[in-house]
């Protein structure tokens, strides 16, 4: 499964092509952030205030097919994460190299790595190569790592890199999931 990722100041959206109905629920719903003739096609920074961010939740949880989904954002201290790519990130699991991938414009933007034991997920390195710097790539990364091991329900996480540890500590709802 491939995601793709549009982040903006409240909320972020993700979007799976394979899954969806085509119903266009999104579209007639809130023509301002869903329009096909644009790109990218879900401009996610309207959601510049909460109001708007509800807004583009409520039209989000009318799809049919599942093939939309919030990400929220849910740090609540003073350090800014960096500011989002007006790119959208396509993230995907690539067993192959044991690692979390994130793609802009179809090159590899960066990864986040991991090894698994029978019980764990351990991260042992996250990079974002130096021309995606800055974009928020790292965090919409971490955030779908994390996601998808949550979803998978097998292993909890052991955060030896730096980066997916600090994410952690930044985001406490995610704090469940280390070991």
């Amino acid at each position: 499964m491939a995601r793709k990722m549009y982040s903006g100041p409240q909320v972020d959206v993700s979007f799976d092509l394979d899954v969806c109905q085509h119903a266009a629920e999104c579209v007639r719903g809130l023509p301002e952030v869903f329009n096909t003739k644009a790109r990218p096609w879900i401009n996610a920074a309207w959601a510049d205030t909460p109001d708007k961010a509800d807004t583009v939740r409520e039209v989000v949880a009318r799809c049919p097919s599942g093939a939309l989904h919030i990400e929220e954002h849910t740090s609540q201290d003073s350090t800014p994460e960096a500011s989002p790519s007006e790119e959208p990130v396509e993230l995907s699991r690539n067993e192959d190299k044991d690692r979390y991938e994130a793609h802009i414009e179809g090159k590899l933007a960066g990864f986040a790595e991991y090894q698994l034991t029978h019980e764990l997920v351990v991260f042992t390195h996250t990079e974002v190569y130096e021309q995606f710097e800055g974009l928020g790539v790292g965090s919409v990364l971490a955030r779908f790592a994390l996601d998808d091991v949550r979803a998978r329900g097998e292993r909890k996480v052991l955060p030896l890199c730096p980066f997916i540890n600090g994410w952690i500590a930044r985001h406490q709802d995610y704090a469940d999931l280390v070991m």
